[in-house]
């Protein structure tokens, strides 16, 4: 029998231990594997490992991982899991808008492919490095200014089943990490993953569909700018046409990319776990050759 071992990189352990708990109560006894009848006790404590003596960050985070694994196993035998990383891999899927017909928002899925996690706080700060070599003091200052403004300090997560170059073709999200689960790591994880986009597999809920818009930026401001002019009436605010300016604007911001949220074709997700199964390495036969 092969053994299964992953390696986790994130898990929003508040939203896992919630969705299982719900899940698990519908699942029947005869259904549950080993597995999941061995640690069937830790769902008992599901508000989490209280702060008492001798629990640890490690024993919290190894917890956190089964949780994933046992989840996965309840939502496929209730069916409320979709796998879609075989058919996300077709770029014409999205171009189409088959994938959006197919998804509903708060639905569960599993996709595997690229995987780019990225902390622009950190690099902001790295950036600190290149003053050394420039007369501009200023560059890093800037920069620091630039990114958080955009990207704010959390990490971003972007999936790109149909490999980088189709890059518009993403599941995107951002990593809060509620339960702290990268506490104190979030400053290595570029040392540690690279730039690159690196095969992980993500459990996600789906948070958003973007809508397809084809109206021009130059008719998106016409209309923010008339919505501005219609909220004031002899001399009051208008709240309802107020906030739908602001509707507006916040979806432009989005289609020029000023704001952490995907537009169309990409989709926006609320990751739950990011994970890759662990493979071993080999001496392939090349590595005796004398030459």
């Amino acid at each position: 029998m092969k053994t299964s071992v992953r390696e986790y990189l994130y898990v929003d352990t508040p939203r896992v231990r919630t969705l299982l708990a719900q899940l698990s109560s519908g699942l029947p006894e005869e259904r549950r594997s080993e597995r999941t009848q061995r640690w069937n006790a830790s769902l008992a404590g599901i508000d989490g490992p209280r702060n008492e003596e001798g629990a640890n960050e490690q024993e919290v985070r190894s917890l956190a991982d089964l949780h994933v694994a046992m989840l996965e196993e309840v939502a496929e035998y209730s069916q409320m899991i979709l796998d879609v990383s075989e058919v996300s891999a077709r770029s014409k899927n999205w171009h189409r808008g088959r994938i959006h017909k197919a998804l509903r928002p708060s639905s569960l899925i599993r996709v595997t492919g690229p995987t780019a996690i990225v902390y622009p706080a950190s690099f902001a700060a790295s950036a600190s490095a290149f003053d050394e070599f420039s007369e501009d003091k200023s560059f890093s200052v800037d920069m620091a200014k630039i990114v958080r403004s955009m990207y704010g300090d959390h990490l971003t997560l972007r999936v790109y089943p149909c490999g980088e170059e189709e890059w518009e073709c993403q599941y995107s999200g951002v990593i809060a990490d509620p339960g702290r689960y990268l506490a104190g790591e979030k400053e290595v994880l570029f040392s540690r993953l690279g730039a690159d986009p690196q095969d992980w597999t993500t459990v996600a809920t789906i948070s958003r569909i973007p809508r397809r818009d084809t109206t021009s930026s130059e008719g998106h401001f016409e209309r923010i700018a008339e919505t501005l002019q219609d909220s004031f009436t002899d001399g009051r605010m208008n709240r309802r046409i107020l906030e739908k300016m602001i509707q507006e604007a916040s979806r432009e911001m989005e289609r020029m990319g000023l704001s952490e949220a995907p537009s169309w074709p990409a989709v926006s997700v609320i990751p739950l776990a990011v994970y890759r199964e662990i493979q071993p390495s080999s001496i392939t036969p090349e590595l005796k050759l004398d030459d």
